[in-house]
């Protein structure tokens, strides 16, 4: 490898002990040289440059080593910097005194920075006499843009007095939530924004209330500019957050996709020695118009599906469908769960997709049992019965779910006699969990044997005489759980349900804990509401599960389902035998 004066090298040295003897060159270097070869691709680089030598020799990646053999790493410094920093630039506009330059999002100015010497000026990575690299306009990390870079500590001079008196004209496009209302004078008088605005456009969307997010373009050019973390506060502040997943936006309903709507795209200023006037645009990132395009699919899909849900109920569809956030089920009454169509109203939650996974467990636990002959030679007496006790059953969906799968099988083998009891502190949602259970049930039970309704408050089991002696085999309940002190969203349906079924004190923990001391007290009374070997099925919210389980102490969590994001959703419990 020929190298020229001002070259510094990094020189590292080891030697192929036994028990390396037989690996691949490449796999050596990347394994023992990592504090200065951070990946492969800089790995072959430097096989490439002939940095590498085996007993003083140039070698190739694939060379296989032997005991003794001596590893030596001549680096070129600047190039590994180089190859380590990866230049997520382009420059677009350069000359002896400045430049413009692209950054890609996901670059800190910091890292540009370093970045320059290799990218300016022929790009050698060394900063010749006389010059100093600075960025003038700053961006954050998440935003891709156009950024002025003066070379000399007069021209960053020159350039910070344009900045400052406002001569440099910024334009950043945006993606927000909502339809931004350029047109309100009332809104702009209470919300006056520190910048212009422009060229705005609207989305149809299925996030937020009003359906829609919005293009727009933000021109700083005035002395109180703010900075693009400043914009980002501003549209917190007016209730349209720009569209990204950092602390200041918001995430689309959609989408988590993790970058920041948000793009400096045109800067315009006077050359500080020609006065030249300078205007350098670049194009919006792809993925603005990627988002755009998903979310109106979105919404077109949403609004066909409500269309067909109402149109099979006769209802007429009004022209303010698209802005409507009132549940479709509320509309139509109904709501389908486990392919089944449940009566639902604003007494009663609409059933979950997430909650059927509890319905599917409990029917394989009863299957299960079945197949394994456990009732079979049982006779009439209480353990030739399969009992489930559903606690808050609001419309009855998983109870009627559980009952209708078992009971619409025909069973060749011996099976025993099913019952399910339903609680509810609301007359009203066990109005709705009976007609659910007659529309349901009616062709597999003659006298309603299977399946009961009662008002109840599970959290009061222990004084509540129905349920004792009774040997439950499943205790299901989906507790309310939403914190009590975190308000949902003006726009979020969930506010058209009754709170007593979503809201729970103590950050969401308080019926766990509730649930929890009533069986304990039934346990130390005797009073028989469970089996020895009766199971526990909870639905719990993203992220609790740890802390339901410390709270079911001298219970064991036998399984945990996760949901189809990978949280654990459902939670089965059976007693410590030493309890």
């Amino acid at each position: 490898m020929q190298l020229d004066s001002v070259t510094e090298l990094c020189n590292l040295t080891r030697i192929v002990d036994q028990n390396e003897s037989g690996t691949r060159l490449e796999k050596f270097v990347c394994q023992n040289f990592r504090s200065v070869i951070i990946s492969k691709k800089l790995c072959r680089d430097c096989f490439k440059r002939g940095e590498i030598f085996v007993n003083g020799k140039p070698a190739e990646s694939s060379r296989l080593l032997h005991e003794g053999d001596i590893i030596d790493l001549q680096i070129d410094k600047l190039a590994l910097k180089k190859d380590k920093l990866e230049m997520p630039v382009a420059i677009i506009l350069e000359d002896e005194y400045l430049a413009v330059i692209c950054k890609n999002a996901g670059v800190s100015i910091r890292n540009l920075q370093e970045a320059l010497s290799f990218v300016l000026d022929g790009g050698s990575g060394l900063v010749k006499e006389g010059k100093e690299y600075t960025c003038i306009n700053q961006t954050q990390r998440a935003v891709n843009g156009l950024i002025i870079v003066s070379k000399t500590r007069e021209i960053k001079t020159k350039l910070m007095t344009l900045l400052k008196s406002g001569s440099i004209r910024q334009s950043y496009r945006v993606l927000c939530h909502g339809k931004f209302p350029l047109d309100d004078e009332t809104f702009f008088h209470n919300h006056t924004p520190p910048f212009a605005l422009q060229n705005v456009t609207f989305t149809r969307s299925t996030s937020g209330k009003e359906k829609y997010i919005t293009t727009l373009d933000i021109i700083l050019n005035n002395s109180s500019a703010i900075s693009s973390a400043g914009i980002q506060e501003y549209f917190i502040q007016v209730h349209h957050p720009i569209v990204g997943s950092n602390s200041r936006s918001k995430e689309l309903k959609s989408c988590k996709d993790k970058s920041l709507m948000m793009a400096l795209l045109e800067v315009t200023f006077s050359h500080p020695i020609t006065s030249e006037e300078i205007k350098v645009t670049i194009n919006e990132p792809k993925k603005f118009e990627k988002v755009r395009q998903r979310e109106l699919k979105f919404f077109e899909q949403k609004k066909n599906e409500t269309i067909k849900e109402l149109q099979r109920y006769g209802i007429e569809i009004t022209d303010q469908l698209d802005s409507e956030i009132i549940p479709t089920a509320y509309i139509t009454g109904e709501k389908e769960f486990f392919k089944l169509r449940f009566f639902v109203s604003k007494d009663t939650m609409v059933p979950r997709p997430s909650t059927e996974y509890l319905v599917r467990e409990i029917i394989d636990l009863y299957l299960n049992k079945l197949d394994s002959g456990f009732w079979k030679d049982r006779g009439n007496d209480d353990d030739n019965m399969f009992s489930i006790l559903d606690c808050g059953t609001g419309s009855g969906c998983i109870l009627i779910s559980v009952l209708h799968c078992i009971l619409s099988q025909k069973v060749q083998t011996i099976s025993p006699h099913v019952f399910g009891l339903g609680l509810d502190i609301n007359s009203s949602a066990l109005e709705i969990a009976r007609k659910n259970a007659e529309r349901h049930l009616k062709l597999f039970v003659s006298d309603n044997n299977n399946y009961d309704f009662q008002k109840g408050d599970f959290t009061s089991l222990h004084n509540y005489g129905l349920v004792h002696n009774k040997h439950f085999d499943i205790l299901v309940c989906n507790p309310p759980y939403l914190d009590i002190a975190r308000s949902l969203p003006n726009d979020d349906v969930r506010n058209f349900e009754p709170p007593e079924a979503l809201f729970a004190e103590e950050s969401g923990y308080k019926f766990y804990r509730l649930l929890y001391e009533s069986l304990e007290h039934s346990y130390i009374k005797k009073l028989d509401i469970l089996k020895e070997d009766s199971l526990i099925i909870l639905e719990v919210g993203n992220k609790m599960a740890e802390k339901v389980k410390k709270i079911f102490t001298g219970w064991e969590c036998i399984k945990a389902i996760r949901d189809h994001q990978g949280f654990e959703r459902c939670l089965i419990f059976i007693r410590n035998s030493s309890k």
